[in-house]
């Protein structure tokens, strides 16, 4: 058997290689910062590697976005060169497509997608036939699967081993497709996931997804909690917040040094708030930290409850982005393909022309060492040299939205489609195109110039202000948490575990500092309807205890 060590710089911890050489079904809970992602890229290549699955068996990699499809699949390329072609990665909604693309005709023909259907967002728009529902692919894949066993055959024999990531957002057709195609088969179904990060329960997560995949799949349990990002301090103070969470009938463990870098600030008005974060956050960019390492989250509406305090940043000229619309457009292929190419003209670097040269010779099937390697190098480099030529700081932005334009039909619309099938869907594809134009369009209003739009764009150079459903997966040196109020938390009593989850998905995603706010009037919470901008904090009184009394954050009343 070939020896298999994980790759470079993977710290192969007791618990990780217990995990990777795990034979069986296997549900992971896993710490924020464990490196979920990798883990499952490790397994994969000692899945490879050992033979454990041979040709022409196959691994299934299911997620939820876009992004983390894309993540996975080139952290299996990189560690795995042709065997990585073995290896199948979709989102959820991706895969439910390709089953109905293959086998759509098996339905009966009055809920037959037709030939070349497109995938629409809304209802309005929907018409089962050439115009599909996204959040209906589902519901055709679970019919073609239910009423053919043979179809069900052929994914259960192809597939060797099936990873599901973000385990805990699982719906219940999404669970269901898993448990048709793979149990009582001799796939092996490795879930990983955070019950503590449990926040998508309104958008029709399964709230009782993990137990149903230990009895169904008769999957063994096993955890993966060091976590490699954050300081020693708050690593400690998300133990205890998990302690919080999981409603144990222990008690809350308490830390006995009070945090330097944790606290919880009172404030009389908005406007105190926004001056005392915004200096903060100048002195921490004086101090060297940069500008796209610092978050500031909210519960919701985290538009309303950071205007003040966007408009204290820019009177200090710190860039930032209300990322809670953005970013999923940003981290989309073609969101990448805009701020590349914005980079190559613009401010072009090695690095920018060559993962741009790379998307380019992907789109043409082109390895490198072949003989097209040249001239696909000559045509990239010639495109990009006359985009150059032709551009300088007097730009308008209708040119360059021009340029973009012409830059994909270079790459080839038919090409970027085939390549990543979610925009087979138009409207998809245009409703992400939408997102980033109209980006770049506000980008170059707010500074002004072309230089300085195209350096905002990409997100790399600004505060990113969102909602905490928005930040799941990123890491930031700093977080600032706008709010902590009973009237962010409006229904904290009626569901404290999601809450207390969304609270640790919050701090979690701290490296280094963590900065909590209650303001005592926030105007913006008055309508016609009611006045609300007096804020308590009757109902989550038991978080601030914890982390004042257990955790240790410093308390600072600035209400004077």
């Amino acid at each position: 058997m070939v020896e298999w060590k994980p790759s470079p710089g993977i710290d192969a911890t007791d618990e990780l290689m217990d995990i990777i050489n795990f034979e069986g079904s296997l549900s992971v809970l896993a710490g924020a910062g464990a490196g979920k992602t990798e883990l499952l890229a490790q397994k994969a290549s000692y899945l490879f590697e050992t033979q454990k699955c041979p040709w022409p068996k196959r691994i299934l990699s299911l997620t939820f976005k876009t992004e983390a499809q894309e993540n996975i699949k080139q952290r299996i390329d990189r560690r795995c060169g042709e065997k990585s072609e073995r290896f199948d990665s979709f989102t959820f909604h991706g895969f439910c497509k390709s089953i109905i693309d293959r086998f759509r005709n098996t339905l009966d023909e009055a809920e037959r997608p037709s030939d070349n259907y497109d995938i629409v967002l809304r209802q309005a728009d929907a018409n089962g036939s050439d115009k599909i529902l996204m959040s209906d692919l589902p519901t055709l894949a679970l019919k073609i699967i239910a009423q053919r066993e043979d179809i069900k055959n052929i994914f259960s024999s192809s597939y060797e081993y099936v990873f599901v990531d973000e385990f805990q957002d699982t719906t219940t057709q999404q669970y269901s497709l898993i448990k048709q195609l793979f149990c009582n088969t001799s796939a092996k179904v490795t879930t990983v996931g955070d019950v503590n990060q449990s926040i998508m329960l309104w958008a029709g997560a399964r709230p009782s997804v993990f137990t149903d995949f230990l009895n169904d799949f008769a999957a063994e349990k096993k955890l993966l909690l060091k976590n490699h990002r954050a300081s020693i301090e708050i690593q400690n103070i998300l133990k205890t917040v998990l302690e919080f969470v999981e409603e144990k009938d222990e008690p809350i463990s308490v830390l006995q040094d009070t945090s330097d870098n944790c606290s919880v600030h009172i404030f009389s008005d908005e406007l105190q708030e926004a001056k005392f974060i915004a200096t903060e956050i100048q002195r921490a960019i004086q101090n060297g930290v940069k500008e796209s390492e610092i978050c500031i989250l909210t519960k919701q509406q985290s538009a309303k409850y950071t205007q003040i305090l966007r408009g204290e940043l820019n009177r200090f000229s710190i860039n930032n982005l209300e990322m809670s619309d953005l970013q999923d457009a940003l981290k989309e292929p073609l969101g990448r393909i805009f701020s590349l190419f914005f980079k190559s003209v613009v401010c072009p670097t090695p690095k920018v022309i060559t993962e741009l040269y790379d998307i380019y010779r992907s789109l043409n099937r082109v390895e490198l060492g072949d003989d097209q390697e040249a001239k696909l190098t000559s045509l990239i480099a010639n495109f990009i040299s006359e985009k150059q030529n032709k551009f300088d700081a007097t730009a308008t932005i209708e040119a360059v939205i021009s340029d973009v334009q012409d830059f994909i039909h270079f790459l080839d619309v038919k090409k970027i489609k085939g390549r990543w099938r979610q925009y087979k869907s138009n409207a998809y594809y245009s409703s992400v195109w939408h997102t980033l134009e109209l980006h770049m369009r506000e980008m170059y209003s707010q500074s002004g110039n072309i230089g300085d739009a195209v350096e905002l764009f990409a997100a790399e150079s600004a505060v990113h202000v969102m909602n905490i459903h928005k930040c799941k997966g990123l890491e930031y040196k700093h977080v600032y948490f706008i709010g902590l109020e009973d009237q962010a938390f409006w229904n904290y009593s009626n569901e404290p575990f999601e809450n207390n989850c969304a609270l640790y998905v919050a701090l979690s995603r701290a490296k280094e500092k963590i900065c909590i706010t209650y303001c005592t009037i926030r105007e913006h919470r008055v309508t016609q309807w009611r006045d609300n901008r007096q804020s308590t904090f009757n109902a989550v009184k038991p978080v601030y205890s914890l982390l004042i009394d257990n955790c240790k954050f410093k308390t600072v009343n600035h209400t004077g």
